[in-house]
């Protein structure tokens, strides 16, 4: 009785040989035919499905009890799916934090920087903070479609496995035998849809150093001061790998080396100087 005192009707649960035919509601749906995917009566078998031939199944003969070893197959699968949903989730929530840290590190030393060059380096700064922001804000993103599929994918395991249950609890062998039929096409379709998902959204990290030998530039080349690198995480094989790119090791400043360039040119001129008064 519902709280408002009213009574709720009981639902009957029939399995599929006691349901009537669509097509002959005087007639019990007791076959099945693979070829057209529909359960049909005798009727329908001899008028229409003659030319199924061993497509067409006996329900009466193929599902006189539940498959318990099918049932549990099953039901073993989708814990193993909501195992992997899980584990992307848990994986997904511990590279947000993760990245959180880092993009906030990262910012914490473009502060400082920012701090020794003054006003001369604003500019540069405030572009460095809006990418690590952007980054930062791509991976809130991205953990937040992962969450929501795993969401959407646990639901659907956890709906799943209650049908199963009610199937098996009411003894309705017919209702489990077809459901069996599509059952590893849709667990394979929700493992693919989560490789793509995983795959699809990578999380990003950033990097950030200090070149104090680009820092004596800075006047000449303020934005060679300092630079935001982007790591991008995720491959092929789901395994995670940090990428950077490679920074050429810079040990002399530009001036330096023109005045270096400018000594060389200096003593050339002197040498062929030599050289021209020799021949002469």
């Amino acid at each position: 009785m519902d709280k408002d005192g009213t009574d709720t009707p009981k639902v009957i649960l029939w399995d599929i040989t006691e349901e009537r035919c669509k097509q002959h509601p005087t007639e019990r749906a007791i076959f099945l035919c693979n070829i057209h995917d529909s359960v049909i009566c005798g009727r329908c078998l001899h008028s229409e499905h003659l030319s199924c031939g061993k497509e067409v199944v006996d329900l009466l003969h193929e599902v006189v009890n539940i498959d318990c070893e099918k049932v549990n197959t099953m039901k073993s699968v989708l814990k193993e799916v909501k195992d992997e949903i899980l584990f992307l989730k848990a994986e997904a929530e511990q590279s947000k934090v993760s990245y959180k840290k880092n993009a906030d590190r990262c910012m914490q030393e473009c502060m400082e920087l920012g701090n020794k060059i003054k006003r001369r380096v604003d500019e540069l700064t405030s572009d460095i903070i809006h990418g690590i922001t952007k980054t930062n804000d791509i991976n809130a993103s991205t953990h937040s479609s992962i969450t929501q599929t795993c969401n959407e994918k646990t639901k659907w395991c956890e709906d799943e496995e209650n049908k199963i249950d009610d199937l098996f609890d009411n003894n309705l062998a017919g209702h489990l035998y077809l459901m069996h039929r599509h059952f590893e096409k849709k667990v394979s379709d929700a493992r693919s849809h989560l490789k793509e998902i995983k795959h699809k959204n990578t999380f990003k990290g950033c990097d950030f150093k200090e070149n104090k030998v680009i820092l004596k530039c800075l006047f000449e080349d303020l934005e060679e001061v300092c630079e935001q690198r982007e790591e991008v995480t995720g491959s092929d094989d789901g395994n995670a790998s940090d990428v950077f790119a490679s920074t050429p090791k810079i040990t002399k400043t530009r001036r330096e080396l023109t005045v270096l360039l400018n000594q060389a040119k200096h003593e050339l001129y002197n040498s062929e100087k030599v050289c021209t008064n020799l021949i002469v």
